[in-house]
């Protein structure tokens, strides 16, 4: 079967009542027509564009406000200031449906999902139907990997339980959220799509759904090393290299070895915090084996090993947001090893993948 988005499914039959978008530049064709004017052209009634984190043009650095903009005429309002992260269900009276169109980076704490549940939560306020446009899983709809969240923990960049890499598409993820939301979800599905291939699999062209995040890559190591955010250490932001590269004081001590991956030592000087402006010993990652690579155990690796030169260079209570519990906190200090830890994560999870079974749209 041939394989199609579900932005380019949902064009063979465009909603011609009052329509929202919720959406930025990763939401393209394979052809990279970017889907708010294709859906223009088509006929559709766009009357705002919703703008999560980054921005309409994923432009913005993370935590950077997003302000309200135009596009094509089309006001553009920003879920992503200073004083909300939520979708006023007033905001949706003049309209009938919603639509959301993003690509994912298959990590927790990354806030395009949270913006997703918010806006079911909105829409379910209002009475109106989400569309939610399906794309691939980019680190595979199959591995299921990292610590479980625990509710008390839930914050903007844990939104609901579920572990650090899910394994799930936006709409299975969109439909998990909705299990006690009851908003009115249809998910224009992929086609030809199967869970366990990967996102250039399916797409020639990589679109970076945020700044730092350019290359497919990036993402296998963003979602272990966002819990490093935790900590001074530079994940190489303010580089040409973000995600590819991790760098503190002391780096080169480190013993590193890890499946699917070779480290090579490498000095840098980041121009964004934390460390900006430092020269740093620090190792480039590469990659060479993407379904053995994980990027949890990576972070865990360095976590102890900072830990044990400045203790005080970690700040456990960001490190427990991310983390999802203050078990590695515990971990950390009781000086378990970095298999021991990940051994504490799989039986966290058994519930959720029962759950998970019962949203899941693709073999």
């Amino acid at each position: 079967m041939e394989f199609k988005l579900g932005i380019e499914n949902l064009l063979q039959e465009v909603p011609k009542k009052p329509t929202a978008m919720l959406t930025n530049a990763s939401g393209v064709t394979q052809d990279l027509v970017q889907n708010i004017d294709i859906m223009i052209k088509k006929g559709a009634s766009i009357k705002k564009i919703f703008a999560p984190e980054h921005g309409i043009y994923a432009a913005l650095k993370n935590g950077e406000e997003v302000p309200d903009e135009t596009y094509s005429g089309i006001p553009v309002k920003s879920i992503y200031s200073a004083k909300s992260h939520v979708i006023d269900p007033k905001d949706l009276e003049d309209v009938q449906s919603v639509i959301y169109d993003i690509q994912d980076g298959g990590a927790r704490p990354y806030t395009y999902i949270s913006s997703l549940k918010h806006l079911l939560s909105a829409a379910a306020k209002a009475g109106i139907g989400v569309i939610v446009c399906d794309r691939p899983a980019p680190l595979s709809g199959s591995v299921v990997d990292g610590p479980m969240m625990q509710s008390k923990f839930r914050s903007f960049v844990g939104i609901d339980d579920f572990p650090l890499r899910y394994g799930m598409t936006i709409g299975e993820m969109a439909q998990y959220f909705n299990r006690d939301i009851g908003a009115d979800l249809k998910i224009s599905k992929m086609s030809g799509y199967r869970r366990s291939h990967y996102y250039d699999d399916y797409l020639k062209h990589y679109v970076p759904p945020s700044l730092n995040l350019p290359t497919l890559n990036s993402l296998f190591v963003f979602v272990g090393l966002v819990l490093v955010e935790a900590s001074k250490v530079s994940l190489g932001r303010g580089t040409p290299y973000p995600f590819s590269q991790f760098g503190y004081p002391g780096a080169h001590a480190l013993e590193i070895k890890e499946e699917g991956a070779l480290f090579r030592k490498t000095v840098f000087i980041p121009m964004l915090d934390p460390l900006s402006n430092q020269k740093l010993e620090g190792f480039a990652i590469h990659m060479e084996d993407r379904t053995k690579f994980r990027s949890i155990s990576l972070a865990i690796r360095i976590l102890k090993h900072l830990y044990s030169l400045r203790p005080d260079d970690l700040d456990f209570k960001h490190l427990s947001i991310l983390y999802g519990s203050d078990e590695l906190e515990r971990d950390l200090k009781d000086g378990m090893s970095v298999e021991e830890i990940a051994e504490t994560w799989e039986p966290s999870y058994q519930e959720y993948m029962e759950s998970r079974s019962n949203h899941l749209l693709y073999e």
